[in-house]
C-alpha cells in the first residue's frame, strides 16, 4: 500500500509499506492491503509503518486520515518520524519548542520595530503643522 503523509510545517512522507497500525483516541486499528475505505481523525497518536522488517513510527498531533484504493493519506498539524515512539515524541516536542522560541524572537523584533517607528515619527514631528 502507498503512504502519503503531510503536515502544516512541511513534513512530507511518501512510502510503500506492507501494513500500518494506527493508535488514536478511540483505540488501535491495523490496515492491510485491500482494507475497506476508512476515514478517521487523530487528536494525538501514532502510525506504525511496517515494510518487511523495517519499522517507522509517525507521531501525530491533530490529523485526518483516509484510506481508500490501497492509499493511506494523512494530513496533520504536526508529525515527527523516528524508529521508536519515544524518539518521535522527543523530536516533535523539540521541534515545537524551537518554533515557539522563534515566534517569541519574532514578537520581540516586531515590538522593537514598533518602538523605533514611534520614535522616528516623534522626532520627525509627523502630524504636526
Amino acid at each position: 500500500m502507498n503512504i502519503d503523509i503531510k503536515s502544516v510545517f512541511g513534513d512530507h512522507i511518501v512510502k510503500e509499506v506492507d501494513y500500518v497500525v494506527i493508535k488514536y483516541q478511540d483505540g488501535e486499528i491495523a490496515i492491510l492491503k485491500d482494507h475497506i475505505p476508512i476515514l478517521l481523525s487523530i487528536e494525538e497518536g501514532y502510525i506504525r509503518l511496517q515494510q518487511e522488517d523495517d519499522v517507522l513510527i509517525c507521531y501525530v498531533l491533530q490529523g485526518f486520515l483516509e484510506f481508500s484504493n490501497n492509499t493511506l493519506t494523512l494530513a496533520a498539524y504536526d508529525i515527527s518520524v523516528a524508529k521508536t515512539l519515544e524518539e518521535a515524541k522527543e523530536e516533535l516536542l523539540e521541534d515545537k519548542r524551537i518554533r515557539e522560541q522563534q515566534a517569541k524572537e519574532e514578537n520581540v523584533d516586531f515590538s522593537k520595530l514598533e518602538r523605533d517607528l514611534y520614535n522616528h515619527l516623534k522626532e520627525a514631528k509627523a502630524g504636526k503643522l
